[in-house]
């Protein structure tokens, strides 16, 4: 039996292949099936083109993953600095923090291509000088940089793979009072701190957890800095 032919219009010819196109597909790669699923012959598919023609614009997938951080980095909101650190770290931290979620492999990509390119130059000249005009000395104000970036992609590392991975809020909330009430059973005598401490180890929102590790953060950032310069720990 003949299979019936189609009466649809057709769409008509195919748009050209750009790279911006190709980033723009890569991209959605990336946000269905993570960084080990962003392969120049996936991102083809995506595109309903072949591998091959993927190469006249882009010359690799190393320089395809430079060319994706570079449009998510930009993308990357900032809020407006206030001339106060303590302030202005913690809005550029909620910042990046923000995006992060958002792409739950942007931490990763972050990571793996930090100095592999410029995209995420403007963020790092941003964080640097920030500590800097505030009277950190180069040293401390790399170094805090450093901590700053590894407290906000660890914990959204955390939040993203954390409770056996849930994404809901309904499920990761469920899990994590099964955690909690599984630590309510745990014997005292085993276990003393857990015991005491098993009503707050779940407790509160993820929010509420980062906030209150940044503010750790920011204490020990301004405990340095009237070290350094003799000035008060204060906000500017």
């Amino acid at each position: 039996m003949s299979s019936p032919i189609s009466t649809a219009p057709t769409t008509g010819p195919r748009e050209p292949l750009s790279r911006e196109r190709i980033v723009a597909a890569a991209i959605a790669v990336l946000d269905a099936e993570g960084m080990a699923g962003l392969t120049m012959r996936r991102v083809a598919r995506e595109l309903d083109a072949g591998a091959m023609s993927l190469y006249r614009h882009v010359a690799s997938r190393e320089e395809l993953l430079d060319l994706v951080l570079d449009e998510l980095a930009a993308a990357v909101p900032v809020s407006t600095l206030t001339g106060a650190w303590r302030e202005d770290v913690a809005a550029l931290a909620r910042d990046v923090r923000a995006a992060l979620l958002r792409r739950r492999d942007l931490t990763l990509l972050l990571t793996a291509r930090l100095g592999q390119g410029p995209a995420a130059l403007p963020l790092l000249d941003r964080a640097l000088g920030i500590f800097l005009r505030a009277g950190f000395p180069p040293r401390d104000a790399a170094r805090s940089n450093h901590a700053l970036g590894g407290y906000v992609s660890g914990s959204c590392t955390w939040e993203a793979a954390g409770l056996g991975g849930a994404v809901d809020p309904g499920e990761r909330a469920e899990r994590a009072a099964g955690a909690a009430a599984g630590l309510a059973t745990m014997p005292a005598a085993a276990y003393p701190h857990v015991a005491a401490t098993a009503g707050e180890l779940f407790a509160g929102t993820a929010e509420d957890r980062f906030e209150y590790g940044l503010a750790v953060l920011l204490d020990g950032f301004g405990a340095r800095l009237a070290r350094s310069t003799g000035r008060g720990a204060g906000g500017s």
